[in-house]
């Protein structure tokens, strides 16, 4: 398919979707003039619509430039163009389509100098809605996960300081959870299953805000579990005693 032919096709729909009412002669001026345009010119453009927040707009020429040129640079920069101009929407459906996109470009060039980028988004795409410890923990371990594989495979990337900082308020929330869990046990008096709750933040998560008061609950569960053994013993060793006699 001919340059011109494709971007026909790409752009027909979405200049009558977008100039619904202009006339069929200022469509076709508009694609005479992309027709004649280089692959930079283009996604310069799209560059422009995208600042603008014209988002479908730049997705289209971003999508033109990556379809017509998938092995040039320029192309492999215009296909995360695309996921961008879905993650930067904060709906679950978009950044669902975005998280496809970037793992699909970090799986199919595995070379290319943005691949970090593309990590650190699969990890954004996953952390950009508000997550609280008290409900599905998934999206974090999911975001965790690409966040690691970022630091792991790139430590001198520019986008590592970015990904350690969101670990850590990712780490932050995991610690959290496992704070409420272990408080609902204590108010309850399962004071095992909450000395084990505590026993993982303090080893797993040391840098946690609440961890003064972590170490505090285990040596006050310490203490009742020593207490509470301690009176079974004697009852215990009354029991036999009386059986004794």
């Amino acid at each position: 398919m001919t340059f011109v032919k494709r971007l026909m096709l790409l752009m027909l729909p979405m200049t009558l979707g977008v100039v619904g009412c202009s006339s069929s002669q200022q469509d076709t001026q508009l694609l005479d003039e992309l027709a004649n345009l280089d692959k930079e010119t283009i996604f310069e453009r799209a560059e422009t619509l995208y600042s603008d927040e014209k988002y479908q707009e730049a997705r289209g020429l971003f999508s033109f430039v990556y379809d017509s040129f998938p092995n040039d640079p320029l192309g492999h920069k215009a296909a995360l163009r695309v996921a961008d101009t879905y993650s930067v929407k904060r709906d679950v459906t978009s950044l669902t389509e975005a998280r496809l996109r970037y793992r699909d470009f970090a799986n199919r060039y595995p070379n290319d100098p943005d691949r970090d980028y593309a990590l650190l988004m699969v990890g954004q795409t996953y952390s950009a809605r508000k997550l609280r410890p008290d409900r599905d923990l998934s999206d974090i371990g999911e975001a965790l996960s690409a966040y690691q594989q970022l630091v792991n495979l790139y430590p001198n990337s520019r986008y590592v300081s970015d990904a350690q900082g969101r670990m850590d308020e990712l780490r932050e929330l995991l610690a959290e959870h496992e704070w409420l869990v272990g408080e609902f046990y204590l108010r309850n008096k399962r004071f095992q299953g909450a000395l084990g709750r505590f026993e993982f933040i303090q080893e797993n998560y040391p840098n946690f805000s609440k961890i003064e008061s972590v170490n505090a609950k285990i040596s006050e569960l310490e203490t009742i579990i020593a207490e509470r053994e301690a009176e079974w013993k004697k009852h215990i060793e009354a029991l036999e005693k009386s059986s004794e006699d």
